[in-house]
């Protein structure tokens, strides 16, 4: 009866008006908003709907439907960006929807469009949308690969979405060590996975036996990118994978980050960075590439200073006053440029772990599905 009811207090309103209506509201409300009636639930489901929505929410500049995501001990869990930058203390949830969220060792791959990849002991990979509470197990990766589990170690990964064809793909390069006699070989292969699909594809040797990748790739244009590291050599330049011909490419070292030692790849303003602890002057140094594929458009974006953290720091986010949100271990602070000053923002029931480097990613509250319509 309730659904019959609110159908009709809807009829007077044209379709393009209710959905405009609808296309601002949260993901939550509109995730309850689904057993309305038949007509809402088909028209809050719809791609397009989704779309809209999604591109409705990117352009909002209160952060309301931005969160963070940090993996700790082994657990998910997440705080509201807003509340962050905001209130004085910011109180953190848990992936309780998340079955995994007791492991032992949990990494985030990547975050895309609200979806959240995750690797989960080092060799099961999971998507899940925390926004409206639905989790994926992936086909095993080494279900038809080159070399079996025993032998292979899944060491870089990345996750995106390819336009050219609709879909969310993960692309992961899996180490493996063979011995025969006395000689000892470390191939790399590669493989993608097409949510589409739902599938992995077949495995490939890596282009460049020199190289080595590791962790977590950064997603922008199209393309993952990851430092490398050589095997015999200390320089290191970012390697790149495009996702629509699926084919790596490599871009040089930017020349204001030489004599730089473990860089470390972000993505701030829509724009690729590279960032090092350990550069010659004592200070946390972040250059930014403001214009992509132009290689001479490297350029230093801020300097902090390494008295302020005592730890490892990667940068998050540019809030519209300039300054710089990062993370520090399990913690957050801000950086102002003007004043050269850090301050922190608190959290209550983030697991703190000093000893141990934490991956964090900013994501937007979607309501993209994890099934995938041609």
């Amino acid at each position: 009866m309730k659904s019959v009811k609110a159908e009709k207090t809807t009829d007077h309103l044209p379709k393009e008006i209710m959905e405009e209506i609808l296309c601002r509201l949260p993901v939550k409300p509109l995730s309850r908003f689904k057993c309305v009636s038949p007509s809402w639930r088909s028209l809050i489901s719809s791609k397009q709907f989704i779309k809209t929505h999604l591109q409705r929410s990117k352009k909002i500049e209160s952060f309301a439907d931005q969160r963070i995501i940090l993996a700790c001990k082994g657990k998910l869990k997440a705080c509201s960006l807003s509340s962050l930058l905001t209130e004085s203390v910011t109180r953190v949830d848990s992936f309780d929807f998340f079955p995994m969220n007791s492991s032992n060792d949990i990494v985030i791959v990547g975050s895309c469009n609200g979806l959240i990849c995750v690797l989960v002991d080092k060799c099961r990979f999971f998507l899940l949308n925390p926004s409206t509470r639905e989790s994926k197990e992936l086909p095993d990766f080494f279900t038809g690969a080159m070399f079996p589990k025993n032998l292979g170690s899944i060491s870089a990964y990345g996750f995106g979405f390819d336009e050219s064809s609709g879909d969310y793909k993960i692309c992961a390069v899996c180490y493996s060590m063979l011995v025969f006699g006395l000689n000892v070989t470390f191939p790399r292969t590669v493989r993608v996975y097409s949510l589409k699909a739902d599938s992995w594809g077949v495995s490939s040797l890596f282009y460049k036996l020199d190289i080595c990748l590791h962790g977590e790739a950064k997603f922008m244009s199209g393309k993952f990118h990851w430092i490398s590291d050589f095997l015999t050599d200390p320089k290191w330049e970012v390697v790149c994978f495009d996702l629509k011909s699926e084919t790596f490419e490599t871009v040089k070292q930017p020349s204001c980050m030489e004599g730089y030692k473990r860089p470390r790849l972000g993505v701030l303003e829509g724009c690729l960075c590279v960032f090092s602890n350990y550069s010659p002057t004592d200070t946390i140094d972040i250059s930014i590439w403001n214009e992509y594929g132009v290689e001479d458009s490297w350029a230093k974006y801020v300097t902090i200073p390494y008295q302020s953290v005592t730890n490892y720091v990667a940068p998050l986010f540019v809030l519209p006053t300039g300054e710089v949100l990062f993370t520090c271990g399990s913690e957050f602070f801000i950086y102002n440029k003007r004043d050269n000053c850090v301050r922190q923002q608190h959290t209550v029931d983030f697991d703190r772990d000093r000893d141990r480097d934490h991956e964090a990613e900013v994501y937007i509250e979607s309501l993209v599905s994890l099934v995938l319509e041609d």
